[in-house]
């Protein structure tokens, strides 16, 4: 029963939807009552039924809705007589809907519907005069532009009792319409005479069936691995290479993929192209089988090469096209500087085959990183400033890269590091592997960093921290009431010190965006939102100074509960999606404290040594033929000349010192 309440003047359309299981008719009238009473006094209601001797059950498509729009008065009710019958479909169209999946490329697709008739015994065709039945089909009825999309034969035919005919429905990829993915096409079918020439063709008929036809146009694709570049700091006139997979669905057979790299604009207004990127196999695609049904994926190998003769630090992105000009990006981070804290990570990777030496060069003594060689006698004095433990390589590795490797070239020789997956295929900043010499040397570096920055990093004296989690904490503030109704603010941690009272002490100036004494909300999603613009703004100030910090991003610095939050707010899969697993995060972060530190340390504090060199040199006889005696201009692809400066002023003082007898 259905209860509907109407207003005074109102007028309230309802529906009778006619669902029948079988062939048969009624006849009957619809009881109505109206605020309790039955309307009219005395209303019969009463069935018919005369069914037919074969009472099989009605399909989907052969039940039919009655609408039954009416007008409720209380003053005036008429009674409503319903008449109602079912019978078989004579013709039944299998399948209603095509799909086609095709490429933009592929040849025309063909697909069959099969129209069938009842047999002569079925009660449908004692209403039907003559022999059969004429059907056909109507594309002028489709939407403009997706006529020549669709092409049905034949388009229509004739029918008796028992027969079936099938229809080919043929699709042309090459009709789609630009910048549609899917595009449908609705087809009516008509029964009946076809012909008539004193009216439009589908003018006052109502189709006996609809066929639907979707077409989803799959377009080609290009996936990185990894999905994003990370290239480790190399000195200057250094080059590095890596090798990036690009895997290539969709395409035919013979496409050309190219590649292309934005310049880089230098402060001058110069442009340079420090970033190569070559197809060491070849760059055209195979044949592809398309008889299967999941199509295959064709890897190309794609080497990605960067070197620079003037400090940079870039994040770009290489964009690679096809001939259809569908474009794909994949994100770079590289940087070339000539300071030992910017490409300390280069160092630790190549510990046992390069050692920094001091050569005479035309201009200048040159400090440079080159590997193991006996010198010639006319390549002129070669002095070695450091002994360099041996190194395993086998053991150096990174554990951010998938499917691809470091590699760099130098003299000819290249050096490959070997290949790690990891689960989120990201290539991002992290420490090595556990218990290898090149994690080794990473503690060593993390450990200077914390002594220094513990004893001179921070207002009102030494304070010491652990990287990076005395770094990332948060301070925040939770609103109470006391007695009185007044609010306060209760910080959850004792020590309130944070990376911004650092920035002041070493700056002593506010960082533009970052209020002195913040505090943070105790809801996670504003607490993230607030830590990422006060990162973010750190990180600009820092970049502005000449840090060198395009691969870190703010996130990188968060803490793990906010780090979290930040990724489930990040679509995963994408180039800046993250995921990483508990022991990811802390590798991503330490790697990331520990080179903040090291840039505030080379632009907040080291940019206060002079550059220019010493006033005092050092005595002939003193020398010992020295180089770095001050008494010549200095140059190196992997110091600055602030780093110079000191190494001179520590030999001056140290030659001067060493032939001195002190007294006991």
């Amino acid at each position: 029963m259905t209860v509907v309440e109407v207003g005074g003047g109102q007028t309230q359309e309802c529906f009778l939807v006619f669902s029948p299981t079988q062939v048969t008719s009624y006849d009957f009238s619809l009881p109505l009552m109206v605020n309790g009473v039955k309307r009219p006094a005395s209303l019969s209601s009463f069935f018919t039924s005369s069914s037919s001797s074969t009472p099989p059950l009605l399909t989907a498509e052969s039940r039919k809705d009655i609408r039954t729009p009416s007008s409720i008065a209380t003053e005036e009710l008429q009674s409503m007589w319903i008449q109602a019958t079912a019978l078989f479909a004579p013709v039944e169209m299998s399948p209603t809907s095509l799909q086609y999946v095709v490429e933009s490329h592929s040849d025309i697709f063909t697909q069959t519907v099969e129209l069938n008739a009842e047999d002569e015994q079925c009660v449908c065709w004692q209403a039907v005069t003559g022999e059969g039945l004429h059907w056909w089909f109507d594309l002028s009825a489709a939407e403009a532009g997706t006529k020549e999309l669709c092409v049905v034969a034949p388009t229509s035919g004739f029918l008796r009792p028992g027969q079936s005919v099938y229809v080919a429905v043929t699709i042309d990829p090459e009709a789609i319409r630009i910048g549609e993915k899917v595009s449908k096409v609705s087809v009516p079918l008509y029964l009946g005479e076809k012909e008539n020439k004193r009216r439009p063709i589908n003018e006052g008929l109502q189709s006996y069936r609809k066929l639907s036809v979707i077409v989803a146009l799959k377009l080609p694709s290009i996936t990185f691995h990894p999905r994003q570049i990370l290239l480790t700091p190399v000195p200057l006139r250094r080059r590095i290479e890596t090798t990036l997979t690009l895997q290539a669905a969709g395409y035919p057979c013979g496409t050309t993929l190219s590649a292309t790299v934005d310049d880089v604009e230098m402060e001058d207004g110069t442009k340079m192209q420090p970033i190569s990127v070559i197809f060491p196999d070849q760059n055209n695609t195979p044949a592809q089988d398309y008889n299967q049904q999941e199509a295959d994926v064709i890897s190309l190998l794609c080497e990605v090469s960067f070197c620079s003769a003037v400090p940079l630090s870039l994040c770009t992105a290489i964009t690679f096209s096809d001939h259809m000009h569908n474009r794909f990006k994949i994100g770079l981070c590289a940087v070339a500087d000539n300071c030992l804290l910017t490409v300390w990570p280069y160092m630790a990777l190549h510990r046992s085959d390069q050692r920094i030496v001091l050569k005479t060069g035309a201009t200048a003594v040159e400090a440079i990183l080159q590997r193991y060689h006996t010198p010639s006698p006319a390549s002129g004095p070669i002095t070695s400033l450091s002994s360099v433990s041996s190194f395993d390589q086998s053991c150096s590795t990174y554990n951010n890269s998938d499917s691809f490797s470091y590699s760099d070239s130098v003299s000819g020789d290249t050096y490959v590091s070997p290949k790690t997956d990891t689960p989120t295929g990201l290539c991002i900043p992290q420490f090595p592997a556990a218990n290898t010499k090149e994690e080794l040397y990473y503690q060593h570096v993390l450990l200077a960093v914390k002594r220094w920055f513990s004893l001179c990093g921070w207002p009102n004296g030494p304070h010491p921290i652990s990287i990076p989690h005395t770094l990332r904490r948060v301070v925040s503030a939770i609103q109470t009431n006391n007695s009185i109704g007044r609010s306060y603010c209760v910080s959850q941690n004792k020590d309130t010190r944070s990376v911004v009272d650092m920035l002041h002490h070493l700056t002593g100036q506010q960082i533009p965006g970052i209020r002195l004494c913040q505090t943070f909300s105790n809801d996670v999603h504003q607490r993230t939102t607030q830590l990422l613009q006060q990162h973010g703004a750190m990180l600009a100030f820092l970049r502005v100074q000449g840090a060198c910090l395009s691969h870190i991003r703010p996130e990188y610095l968060l803490d793990v509960l906010e780090f979290r939050h930040c990724c489930s707010l990040q679509e995963k899969g994408t180039e800046n999606g993250l995921d990483c697993s508990p022991s990811e995060y802390e590798s991503l972060s330490k790697r990331s404290w520990t080179d903040v530190l090291l840039q505030i340390y080379k632009v907040l504090v080291l940019s206060r040594v002079p550059e220019k060199g010493l006033n005092t040199p050092l005595n002939p006889r003193d020398t010992d033929e020295i180089l770095l005696d001050g008494s010549q201009p200095l140059d190196s692809n992997i110091y600055s000349p602030r780093e110079l400066y000191l190494l001179s002023w520590i030999n001056i003082n140290y030659q001067k010192m060493r032939r001195t007898v002190w007294d006991t």
